[in-house]
């Protein structure tokens, strides 16, 4: 898993202090597929859900010794999905900012057709004087 390029997800939008870091196609199939998901089970269910995984995190991220899905152990990815279920459901269900960062984010957003503006910046094609 070493060649996948990875994102980091903050979690403190959660009042959880950490970050993770997984594959970022994972986490936008799961972002993509997260609306179905809600309609599948309900905004009820899927709001119950939400917080009872939430409530998990919270107890069990400081016992968690690893947040890099590369690395990870068993237990360690099952930590890792159930925090970026959290994640995705927060975003969906109760407008909570993404808080991502990381090459594969830059790699993910110019594959879909993006441009990462601070190379743009340094190679002279768009001027600093645009952003000033």
């Amino acid at each position: 898993m070493s060649n996948e390029k990875m994102l980091t997800i903050s979690l403190v939008n959660l009042d959880i202090d950490c970050a993770i870091k997984v594959p970022v196609d994972m986490f936008f199939e799961l972002l993509e597929n997260t609306p179905d998901l809600i309609g599948r089970f309900g905004f009820e269910s899927s709001m119950s859900q939400w917080l009872e995984m939430l409530s998990t995190v919270k107890a069990e991220y400081k016992d968690v010794r690893n947040f890099d899905w590369s690395k990870a152990n068993a237990d360690e990815e099952v930590f890792l999905r159930r925090c970026q279920i959290v994640v995705a459901l927060g975003a969906h269900l109760e407008d909570i900012p993404l808080m991502l960062s990381g090459e594969g984010l830059v790699d993910f957003i110019e594959d879909m057709g993006g441009i990462n503006v601070t190379e743009q910046v340094l190679n002279g094609s768009l001027p600093i004087d645009n952003f000033a």
